[in-house]
């Protein structure tokens, strides 16, 4: 049996990042065929792998089809030349089959076809750099994606090239991708898409593990032209609206939903006001562990020439590949005060618990590349003294309330909402038009509001709605199910529950003021 990871070895592991080159072990293709053949008939077939890599899927095509027409794409030319030795009766287009039609030329005979393999998940897509083919493949998605999100994965662009070729054929359909395309917030217009487009017939959860030396969960759907139910591990169901998951929902898990629903609000229902967590976009400049060595080296790269970032990066054993980025960094500024006053400390998460004590970062507006902090206006939401930190998209849910100031975290998808806002913010949620300036107010809707005054304070909200979020039917129950695609929800006392029906304007109550060592602001230094 060939190694098939092993025929990867000429990529360097920043290739491999980038395009996302992790080769398919041959019982994993082997366990896609089985899935996807009892839908291929015995007619005219044409094996298409828009992303071939070494050729693993023709190979193992070509053996169990053997008068199959063969066809891939390849967008490295010593893995297209791979493939082409391994199978030579297959015809292998070296090029990006995202933004190249060659392919689609190249098979063009009628017949049905089976579109197979391992489409790059690299996180983000080397067509961002792109805006032309960017737009030219966001085309094929004409629905609308959530708030603040994007189409970033090279698998959804493939997934959608697949189905918009396959429109008005016969075919199948049967993909590795990342397991975030079954029941991820961001991706629900992208199933909806293609649900309108295929039927969805089989899906099967990896898990991690699947890929040498990576933690991606991932999985196979296998989708036809023709009509037919769905199944997940065996069992017949069928996605639904909103989200439209790609698995089902436990009977459990949709009463508490429901209930939760008819007898309460969510999170950002009574919260208003919430902020991603910070990327440095450098954090090989800009954390560490340890806070002194973390000044010191920020306070040489803002003291240091150009001329003398090679030494400085010796220095620091910062990697000769990051120079480009430090003089692109340094040429940004001509001269840069550094103040210990903007090391921050931040919480490391893995999963959904801390992975270790906590580190540091330096958070200074000018060192950090596009302004991917998102700390808006003067205002910081992460020197309030207690905020709750949740995660509303994809799993495990968690929540806890943070004591003591600077206290920020690393975990993707975070949502910050501190517990006192300016009440700028309070009337403008979108957070379009911020002004600092004026009363600070407790983060709370008028529905928080309310249940604040019944609790006797706004910290005593937080509290609740933090014990909610950790409670076992909430991780055990609802999260599972729902925890990728809905904001959380949080169950109201009846009392409080019925003002929702008010529909009061914000006020702000003076008995429900914070102390001040919790509402004062403090105006970052750039």
């Amino acid at each position: 049996m060939v190694d098939e990871e092993a025929l990867s070895k000429h990529l360097s592991p920043e290739r491999r990042k980038v395009t996302g080159a992790f080769f398919t072990p041959s019982g994993l293709v082997r366990q896609v065929l089985d899935l996807v053949a009892p839908f291929v008939p015995r007619a005219a077939l044409s094996v298409v792998d828009p992303a071939c890599g070494a050729g693993a899927f023709l190979v193992a095509a070509a053996e169990r089809w053997p008068r199959a027409a063969l066809f891939g794409a390849e967008l490295d030319p010593t893995s297209a030349r791979l493939a082409r030795a391994r199978v030579p009766g297959a015809t292998i287009v070296e090029g990006n089959a995202l933004t190249d039609p060659s392919l689609d030329e190249r098979v063009g005979t009628p017949g049905f076809e089976l579109w197979l393999g391992n489409p790059p998940y690299n996180g983000t897509s080397p067509l961002l750099k792109d805006r032309a083919a960017w737009d030219r493949v966001r085309r094929w998605l004409p629905l609308a994606l959530p708030k603040h999100t994007s189409l970033r994965e090279d698998y959804v662009f493939f997934l959608l090239r697949a189905a918009r070729r396959l429109a008005g054929r016969k075919g199948a359909l049967a993909f590795i991708t990342s397991a975030t395309l079954l029941d991820t917030f961001t991706y629900a217009p992208v199933r909806q898409q293609l649900l309108g487009q295929l039927s969805l017939r089989e899906v099967v959860d990896l898990g991690v593990g699947a890929f040498t030396n990576t933690q991606v969960r991932t999985c196979v759907t296998v989708w036809t032209t023709a009509k037919g139910p769905a199944r997940f591990a065996g069992v017949d169901f069928t996605p639904r609206a909103p989200e439209f998951a790609l698995r089902p929902a436990l009977a459990s898990a949709d009463a508490l939903d429901a209930d939760w629903r008819a007898r309460g609000a969510s999170v950002t229902e009574l919260i208003p006001v919430s902020f991603p967590g910070l990327k440095t976009r450098f954090d090989e400049l800009l954390v560490d562990d340890d806070a002194k060595r973390l000044l010191e080296r920020v306070r040489a790269f803002c003291r240091c020439s150009p001329s003398e970032l090679p030494a400085f990066a010796r220095r620091f054993e910062l990697a000769p590949a990051l120079l480009p980025k430090l003089r692109a960094l340094r040429g940004s500024f001509s001269s840069l005060a550094v103040s210990r006053s903007q090391v921050r400390r931040f919480v490391r998460y893995r999963g959904e618990l801390p992975s270790g004590p906590p580190g540091f970062c330096y958070l200074e507006r000018q060192l950090i590349p596009r302004g991917d902090h998102r700390l808006r206006g003067d205002y910081d939401p992460h020197a309030a003294e207690v905020k709750l930190v949740f995660n509303q998209l994809e799993l495990p849910l968690w929540a806890q309330v943070l004591e003591g100031d600077q206290c920020i975290t690393a975990y993707r998808h975070a949502r910050f909402a501190p517990l006192s806002v300016p009440v700028a913010l309070l009337a403008d949620p979108a957070c379009r038009t911020l002004d600092p300036r004026g009363p600070v107010a407790p983060n709370l809707s008028p529905l928080g509001l309310a249940w604040a005054k019944a609790l006797g304070s706004p910290r005593a909200v937080f509290d609740h709605v933090a014990a909610h979020l950790r409670s076992e039917a909430f991780q055990t129950v609802w999260a599972p199910a729902f925890g990728r695609t809905r904001v959380p929800l949080v169950p109201l006392p009846d009392a409080i529950g019925s003002t929702r029906a008010l529909q009061l304007p914000f006020a702000f109550d003076d008995s429900l003021a914070l102390p001040q060592k919790t509402t004062a602001q403090r105006r970052p230094t750039t």
